[in-house]
């Protein structure tokens, strides 16, 4: 009985120590999945090494090691040349629970598999990694751009629109929406694609055209739902354009960029004539303000003058016949 007991305190003993020995693992790691070769990058791992004395924290980028953390031998940080790596001096942190380390400089080399590699020291020297793959891009920097589209129309209008996405490494694809709408690809003409080399990388632009008659039912279901819920019979005199080009990168969803624009239409031509009179006479009040600002100024510095002018004088007669007074005064 006593020999079973034995061996079974043995056992449940061993497997601890098993369990410690097993312990040390790379618990995450931290590489962004794409970055802009404009940016700063910061990479990390963290590590449970509870059992074990940290022997080494090592980053790699394909296979090859370019910094190396060493508590146990000075020096403590030490940096390997590798081609599209470039360390922020003094931008390493490491200890005995994780290891950051930031690159600046990126560019299509820069693009790879980046691993943390963990080591224990003696008697054990296990040894665990992880890795992430980073991709280096020229990522668009700008919402796309909206362009030939008026602040009001027509019922009759024809429209023509573009949308010109930034320049990027990666392919764009464009997606229009009127009043929430997704437009369909009858309305759209091809795109027109402009490539440049620059930094390193092929940029792209995307343009895109949309066609479409501004009155046209598909686009303002909404509006004319409302109308009917509120049992009105006639046609509204103008209607709402909501006009939005999405901007989106396949398997990066976080890039997507948009534009948003509006408009109204009207349905006769006085409202129309009516409301770009309001329109430029507001702009013409505006004008007039700014102008005559300048002019309110110039009035007020001269006020202020004129004030100085007339106050001086009185001031310093003031003063010289005090002054004579005192002088009388002493010489009786």
């Amino acid at each position: 009985m006593d020999l079973g007991r034995w061996l079974l305190q043995l056992g449940v003993h061993m497997l601890l120590v098993v369990r410690r020995i097993q312990c040390l693992r790379v618990t995450d790691i931290n590489v962004p999945q794409i970055v802009d070769f404009r940016d700063n990058v910061t990479l990390s791992c963290s590590y449970d090494i509870s059992g074990h004395t940290l022997n080494s924290v090592k980053w790699y980028k394909n296979g090859k090691e370019f910094f190396r953390y060493s508590p146990l031998t000075p020096p403590t940080y030490i940096p390997f040349a590798v081609e599209g790596v470039q360390l922020i001096d003094d931008g390493n942190e490491c200890n005995e629970s994780s290891c950051r380390v930031e690159l600046n400089l990126l560019g299509v080399k820069s693009s790879g598999v980046y691993r943390c590699e963990v080591s224990g020291d003696a008697p054990h020297f296990q040894l665990t990694a992880r890795d992430a793959n980073m991709s280096v891009e020229a990522l668009p920097q700008n919402n796309p751009l909206i362009s030939s589209f008026h602040s009001m129309y027509h019922f009759d209008d024809f429209v023509q629109v573009n949308c010109s996405t930034d320049f990027s490494s990666l392919f764009t694809r464009i997606t229009w929406y009127i009043n929430g709408i997704k437009v369909s690809l009858v309305d759209l003409l091809p795109s027109i694609e402009t490539t440049i080399a620059a930094h390193e990388y092929n940029m792209r632009r995307i343009v895109s055209q949309l066609n479409f008659y501004a009155n046209d039912p598909r686009f303002h279901q909404l509006q004319l739902q409302k109308i009917n819920q509120q049992k009105r019979s006639f046609f509204p005199n103008r209607l709402g354009l909501e006009l939005r080009c999405v901007a989106e990168v396949d398997r990066y969803p976080h890039l997507q960029r948009e534009a948003t624009m509006f408009a109204q239409v009207f349905r006769d031509d006085i409202d129309l004539k009516n409301q770009k009179l309001t329109n430029s006479r507001s702009v013409g009040s505006q004008r007039a303000q700014v102008q005559h600002l300048p002019t309110t100024m110039a009035l007020t510095m001269a006020a202020a003058m004129t004030a100085v002018r007339l106050f001086t004088p009185l001031t310093f007669q003031y003063g010289a016949r005090k002054s004579a007074r005192c002088k009388m005064a002493a010489a009786a």
